[in-house]
């Protein structure tokens, strides 16, 4: 295992990284079978995307205390600190399922939030906000794969695509239980293949406490923070403005 002096060079450089077992075999468990209860039936917090091939949940952190672990998962703290700094907050946490696909298969490469070009430029590694994708089902060359363009965040130009070979992109594989870490302003995609099976992922944003919120779609129930250790409280201090409405008024 790389140390993390090791990788945090390699994210300076390429903007991502690939974690496996980041999540315990046990978690992966129990937040599938989590997932396997709230979708049985389903309700308004499921949202369709993307023609249906995707639903997705922004709230299952509510419901679900199982769920807590992939928003300040304890195996990747140090290399998210080590990414943006001891101000790091949390931003955003969602649920995905990618189903069996038939169709032509495609790739929609983006930026999120079209690489932020109105903050202010030369944050550390180029980096505004981070995500980390966990996968919850196996990926290989047979599913959906999440996947990146190396190094397209990491500067404060942000190039079209078509100043980069998309040839150069990697589609990740791994077990379940592996988390990318990755610069949400460069390019990435959901690598959409004709398969059998669904692909199942977290998704989570953290950013920094002196920026603003990057969302305002998940709530952050108060159990997260409350008694816990000065770290963790300050990971969860800047709140969005739901998780604000609610922490004032119930």
């Amino acid at each position: 295992m790389p140390s993390i002096k090791d990788q945090l060079e390699t994210y300076s450089q390429q903007g991502y990284l690939v974690i496996p077992n980041a999540l315990e075999a046990v978690d992966v468990d129990d937040i599938n079978a989590a997932i396997d209860e709230d979708i049985v039936e389903p309700n308004s917090f499921w949202i369709e995307r993307e023609e249906g091939h995707v639903v997705l949940n922004v709230h299952m952190l509510l419901a679900y205390e199982v769920m807590d672990v992939s928003m300040r998962p304890p195996s990747l703290m140090p290399l998210l600190e080590g990414i943006l700094g001891h101000d790091i907050c949390a931003e955003e946490h969602s649920v995905r399922i990618r189903k069996p696909f038939k169709g032509e298969p495609y790739c929609n490469w983006h930026r999120d939030g079209g690489g932020w070009t109105g903050m202010p430029v030369g944050p550390p590694d180029y980096t505004h906000y981070v995500s980390v994708a966990f996968y919850l089902t196996d990926v290989d060359e047979t599913t959906h794969t999440f996947s990146v363009l190396p190094g397209s965040g990491q500067s404060d130009a942000l190039p079209s695509l078509a100043n980069y070979d998309l040839h150069d992109a990697h589609h990740i594989q791994g077990d379940k239980g592996t988390a990318v870490i990755f610069n949400a302003g460069m390019f990435h995609a959901g690598n959409v293949r004709q398969t059998d099976r669904e692909r199942r992922t977290i998704h989570i944003y953290c950013g920094r406490a002196s920026a603003p919120p990057i969302s305002n779609y998940t709530i952050f129930p108060r159990r997260l923070w409350e008694g816990k250790d000065a770290a963790t409280q300050r990971y969860y201090a800047r709140p969005n403005a739901i998780t604000r409405l609610l922490q004032d008024h119930f």
